[in-house]
């Protein structure tokens, strides 16, 4: 029997019955559509988190203290600072921030609650965070001088609170260590992760933009996290790092206490936590893979069982030991390709549904295509060599008198 012979044999086997051999398919789909989502959510991510940092079009740095928790009254970062780091002939924008944790707003039904991140600015914020505004506009100088309670949302905490998007000029009331504030909403942007975050409010707390001045107010401070630094001149980044710190240096009377982030590095960092997400989530989907190549393994072994009187008819016309192993490798390899190409299917289906819920495209690379293909082969091949093996070596006078 040729392998031409051989290929159609073991379709015609596999697809004489579909519904064992799709529960046998089923864990190599799992595997491989589990490998195909996720690494095409992680190149999309990727893709995206690269493309806002190039619509930015200068090298950024956040400057910020080593240690928080160890740090004096003194090394604390303050707005004062800023007029510091402007004076470097390297810097054309600096932003304060301030991000506080642990404010709840208020949601449609006056009893329920979202966890938020007031996140403390001043107006050249916007020039470093790429917004997509859909209504209003940002914070500018007065809003700072005035302590103003306004707020700058995204769209899907508008709708959740309100729902619709257009809530320009509508009043929501923040809550922090017990005590409900009302600002003003200024401001709408396109929500960067799309709604993700809704889908897990107690997890990924909602973002509103404020006045650095007014989260001050609300916590009865001053200092800030962290300052963000454009520079004009790529090529001396890391010359202008070390001469901001030294500058901080000297003005809080200190050594070695702040820590300067460019955005290559911070972009680094994200893509790094991104790899070994996708590294842990593929090694489960491994382990799926194991488990799917022991029942296609199982599976198999039945088949020789039950096929053994027709193995030792074909033995007795003729066949050899070589076209039986063949054959069933075939149907082995056959399983595991075709639970393959659909795991890519379904993956890529998967990719696209949570892409949509985060605002990203998710990419599918040929490699990572031909590597699932490839893989799905080698499993077939590999739990598929035992039961082959045993197929062919049945002795042809007791499998005829096999019933």
């Amino acid at each position: 029997m040729n392998l031409i012979e051989s290929m159609k044999s073991a379709l015609l086997s596999v697809f004489a019955n579909k519904m064992r051999a799709f529960l046998t398919m089923l864990g190599i789909i799992i595997g491989i559509s589990s490998v195909i989502m996720i690494t095409s959510i992680g190149q999309g991510s990727q893709a995206a988190l690269t493309g806002e940092f190039d619509k930015l079009g200068v090298s950024m740095l956040t400057i910020s203290l080593k240690d928080a928790s160890k740090a004096s009254a003194r090394d604390r970062l303050v707005m004062d600072d800023m007029e510091v780091i402007r004076s470097h002939p390297e810097v054309f924008n600096v932003t304060p921030i301030y991000q506080a944790m642990g404010a709840e707003i208020q949601l449609r039904n006056p009893k329920e609650y979202r966890h938020s991140m007031l996140i403390g600015v001043n107006e050249s914020y916007k020039d470093i965070s790429a917004f997509d505004f859909l209504y209003g506009r940002f914070l500018i100088e007065a809003d700072v001088q005035a302590k103003s309670k306004v707020a700058v949302i995204d769209n899907n905490l508008a709708k959740e609170i309100f729902g619709y998007e257009d809530v320009v000029g509508q009043q929501i009331a923040i809550q922090v260590k017990q005590v409900k504030h009302p600002f003003t909403i200024i401001g709408v942007v396109k929500d960067p992760m799309g709604g993700f975050a809704s889908l897990f409010p107690d997890q990924i707390p909602a973002m509103i933009y404020m006045p650095i001045s007014a989260v001050h107010d609300l916590y009865g401070t001053d200092h800030i996290q962290s300052i963000a630094v454009s520079i004009e001149n790529v090529d001396k980044i890391n010359e202008t790092s070390l001469e901001l710190t030294k500058m901080l240096e000297k003005k809080h009377r200190n050594e070695d206490q702040y820590y300067v982030q460019s955005s290559t590095e911070s972009l680094d960092v994200i893509n790094t936590v991104l790899g070994y997400f996708t590294a842990f989530i593929s090694f489960v989907a491994g382990i799926s893979l194991l488990v799917g190549g022991i029942g296609v393994m199982n599976i198999m072994l039945v088949t020789v069982t039950e096929r053994t009187r027709e193995i030792g008819i074909r033995k007795s016309l003729g066949a050899r030991n070589k076209d039986i192993r063949t054959q069933f490798l075939i149907e082995a390899v056959i399983l595991t390709m075709i639970g393959g190409i659909i795991g890519i299917l379904l993956g890529y289906l998967g990719g696209l549904g949570i892409g949509s819920l985060m605002n990203i495209t998710p990419k599918v690379s040929l490699a990572i295509v031909l590597f699932t293909v490839t893989l799905s082969s080698i499993i077939g091949i590999i739990f598929g060599v035992y039961p082959a093996n045993k197929a062919a070596k049945l002795d042809p006078i007791e499998a005829l008198r096999y019933e």
